[in-house]
């Protein structure tokens, strides 16, 4: 057998290396002293010598200061009238001893629910607890900065009160294990009251250690904390966490700061790392650990599949604990395991209309901010993590925020974790031509103009798709122009409520199509599932360049199956056309047909606005107030059973007679503060169509003062089949100042069969002619007359005022002949060409 040779320099540098394992190990292993969760006594001093020299931390220190000052006053002048003003409930107390706190709950019709709809006198307790908390958090800070006395006095006298009368209360066993305070809803316990308790303790172990005392206001003196009773409190929330709520959402991940938090409070370090080992590998069936959340994050730039206001505060709690939890043990080096949730971080900022609005899909809310503070917890692990590549990310956009003045440094965290050698480069966000957001089956599509003006860009989408928070939206469609997002999605307001699970969730609320009056969710969460919108083509591809300026599309289809009366199988095909810099135009093509007889489709879209007018005088229109209230008193069971399709809360009702012509229809949108807005309509006329003008429930966080009005709602039934002959409307944006420039749409056929539009629009600049070709995957469309033939999707051929060709657009095609021009297109199957 051959011997292998090893070194003497080879054995003396294992050696080394183990022992400095070792040393590392048994360091680590080494009874940590408080604080340790958010902030060492061994970074005290850098964190003193930032109030001196840096203007935003000395302002945090200073804002801190003040309202600590003003509490340790107050509390000073009669400490036991300063602390019986927390929410005790005298009435169920024992003599000489603590009673327990008022418990916040909330029910309806004997049904116990979350606090989301609570009463105002329901929730004052909540907030009275909250408030001395935080008074005792910031009390715990200013002792840990200054090593003062009198706010730990307060901090741990607060911390004793609430450790003392939170016992007295049975812990709720609802769903397994509800909260003390909170009996039905153990989830916001955690979330607002637990989450406190353990960092209040870390602030001030040292000062209860070294022989502080806490105010008792039973026996009306100073007494010794009791250390052992605060930990069982810190254990139970731990282990609420651990055994309340449901594991693939967001539940997890917003009762694990509670969990992290309260781990990190034990002081028996066995159990400390059993417990947080529930935030890094153990996972129960009420709470999922990090390596299981992570697997949402497949992807560098993959978000939490949820809906916006959710996605980036899930992430940004994420990235928080990973900074916590690296911190107390670096050598977890969890920025580097867990790198995608970091990347995640910035992409909400790319969802966004020209107005930095945000697109809108399930609960989603339209406006929201950059989670600035993420962004520097997620720089700070990567610089832990030695993860240059996520450095050079954060670090300028962290600049351009500070720059902009979008962001300024306020919260405590600030002064304890961020410095100022995050970057010189400020970074520069380029909105890109198309996007999506794959979990919510979104392709958005953007143009925006050389003008650089908000009301001059042009940006839509569609989407849908099942995800918790999601709705049961179909092939849903936002339009937007003007500055404003004019073809709006409903969104929501306070859950629970008959508007939110009737219509909010709802087909009804949403710009897509209801079939056979019975489109609805099935299965999944809260029993809104449908299927997720699949995309066939889409010009330009996300990441590559446009081969166009002027021109976008996509196609998509949807299968409405769900419930046993739609069955519909449908397809839209939404495009961007731009005519100048400041005017273009959408065309959406709607087909849709269900397996079932007798079938119809009604084309829904709401639009911000006063009204809507219709052009066309003959089409008789009459009040036909029962026309959506056949399911108007139909059973709804709170996040189970729905009125479906939620169409019922539509007012002022009126259809016209049937109507096979084209239509020309505007909404008017006159009480902005900004100016006179509209949105004209184009609509091809085919037979068997019927058209219905409604006001809808107001449209939530839309421009004042649409906020709190109905929205104007067209609705266009088609009876029978909508595929050969779809829905087919084309949208132009404009405003006061500017008149409409489409001329006239008319309508492509052969064989009777829809094909395309002839759009002719006199735009700021020239006239113009375009041949909108829009079918479905390897069509083919021939007029002689014309002289055009397109075999493909989507294809645009634009004339002059002289009727010269101006520009041939392929979106997605594989020839296109028109008059004596022949286009072959390569394996993109795009083209573009200006003449």
């Amino acid at each position: 057998m051959k011997k292998t040779k090893i070194s003497m320099s080879y054995i003396l540098r294992s050696i080394l290396l183990i022992f400095v394992l070792l040393f590392q190990t048994i360091l680590f292993s080494q009874s940590k002293e408080r604080p340790f969760i958010l902030v060492t006594m061994e970074e005290r001093s850098q964190i003193l010598e930032k109030i001196e020299t840096q203007d935003w931390a000395k302002d945090i220190f200073n804002k801190l200061k003040g309202k600590a000052d003003f509490q340790v006053k107050s509390f000073n002048k009669n400490p036991k009238t300063y602390l019986e003003k927390l929410p005790f409930n005298w009435t169920e107390g024992k003599k000489n001893s603590f009673p327990p706190f008022y418990k916040t709950y909330h029910v309806e019709n004997g049904i116990q629910k979350n606090l989301d709809n609570a009463t105002d006198a329901e929730k004052k307790h909540m907030e009275l607890l909250d408030k001395y908390l935080q008074i005792a958090m910031d009390c715990g800070m200013m002792y840990y900065l200054t090593q003062e006395e009198s706010y730990a006095y307060v901090a741990s006298s607060i911390l004793y009160s609430f450790t003392k009368s939170v016992q007295k209360s049975k812990l709720s066993d609802w769903h397994g294990r509800g909260g003390w305070l909170f009996p039905y809803d153990g989830f916001r316990e955690v979330r607002v009251l637990g989450y406190k308790v353990p960092l209040i303790y870390d602030f001030t172990a040292s000062y209860l250690k070294n022989g502080g005392q806490a105010f008792d206001i039973i026996k009306n003196r100073k007494v010794d904390f009791p250390v052992k009773e605060l930990q069982d409190v810190c254990r139970t929330y731990a282990d609420i966490t651990i055994n309340y709520g449901h594991t693939g959402s967001n539940h997890s991940i917003l009762e694990s700061p509670s969990l992290v938090y309260n781990a990190l409070a034990m002081d028996d370090e066995k159990e400390r790392e059993t417990l947080l080992s529930y935030f890094l590998n153990e996972n129960t069936d009420n709470q999922d650990a990090i390596n299981v959340m992570y697997k949402k994050y497949k992807k560098k730039g993959d978000i939490w599949p949820e809906t916006s206001q959710y996605l980036n505060h899930s992430t940004a709690i994420l990235a928080k604990l990973l900074l916590v939890v690296n911190k107390y043990n670096p050598s977890l080096r969890l920025g580097e395991t867990y790198s995608n949730i970091l990347y995640a971080l910035p992409r909400l900022d790319y969802f966004v209309y020209p107005n930095n609005e945000i697109i809108r899909w399930g609960d989603g809310h339209r406006s929201a901010h950059a989670p600035y503070e993420a962004y520097e917890n997620a720089y700070t692990v990567a610089k832990m993590d030695g993860l240059q590549d996520l450095q050079d990310k954060f670090g300028p956009l962290i600049k351009r925020a500070l720059t902009k003045g979008k962001y300024r440094r306020k919260n405590i965290e600030a002064l304890f974790w961020y410095n100022n050698d995050i970057s010189k480069e400020v970074a520069k966000i380029d909105l890109p031509r198309t996007d999506r957001v794959y979990h919510a089956g979104i392709v958005l599509q953007r143009n925006l103009s050389s003008t650089n003006k908000t009301k001059d860009g042009l940006m839509c989408f569609v989407g849908g798709a099942h995800m918790v928070h999601g709705h049961a939206e179909g092939m849903n469609m936002e339009l937007y122009g003007e500055g404003q997002v004019l073809g709006v999605d409903h969104g929501r307001k306070s859950y629970g409520k008959d508007l939110h699970e009737n219509y909010s969730r709802l087909f009804a609320a949403h710009n897509t199509v209801v079939v056979n009056g019975s489109s609805q969710g099935e299965g999944g969460w809260v029993n809104l599932g449908i299927n997720m919108v699949q995309l066939i083509s889409m010009e330009p591809i996300v990441g590559e360049e446009a081969v166009s300026p002027y021109h976008s599309f996509s196609q998509t289809s949807f299968e409405d199956d769900k419930g046993d009366k739609a069955e519909a199988s449908q397809e839209r095909t939404l495009a961007l056309i731009r005519t100048s810099p400041t005017t273009g135009y959408y065309v959406d093509v709607f087909r849709s047909k269900s397996k079932l007889p007798n079938e119809y489709h009604d084309y829904l879209y709401h639009n911000i606005g006063d009204k809507i007018v219709f052009e066309n005088d003959d089409m008789g229109f009459k009040k036909t107030p029962k026309r959506y209230m056949a399911n108007a008193n139909g059973e709804w069971r709170h996040n189970k059973v729905y009125r479906n399709p939620g169409w019922h809360f539509f007012k002022n009702v009126k259809t016209s007679n049937a109507y096979n012509k084209d239509v020309k229809a505007t909404f008017n949108t006159k009480k902005l503060s900004t100016g006179n807005v509209f949105m004209q309509l184009h609509i091809l006329g085919f037979e068997n169509r019927e058209y219905t003008k409604v006001k809808a429930p107001t449209t939530f966080e839309s421009s004042k003062p649409y906020d709190n009005m109905p929205t104007p709602t067209l609705v266009i039934r088609n009876k029978g089949e909508a595929w050969k002959n779809p829905f087919v409307v084309v949208f132009e944006p404009y405003n006061e100042s500017e008149t409409a420039t489409i001329q006239s749409v008319e309508k492509l056929e052969e064989n009777g069969v829809y094909k395309g539009l002839k759009i002719i629009s006199n735009t700021p600049t020239e006239k113009l002619t375009q041949y909108v070709i829009t079918q479905s995957k390897n069509g083919i469309f021939q007029d002689k007359a014309l002289g055009i033939y397109f075999q493909g999707t989507f294809a645009v051929i634009s004339l002059n005022e002289n009727k010269d060709l101006k520009s041939i657009y392929i979106g997605e095609g594989d020839k296109l002949v028109y008059k004596n021009e022949t286009i072959q297109t390569d394996a993109s199957k795009t083209y573009y060409k200006v003449y």
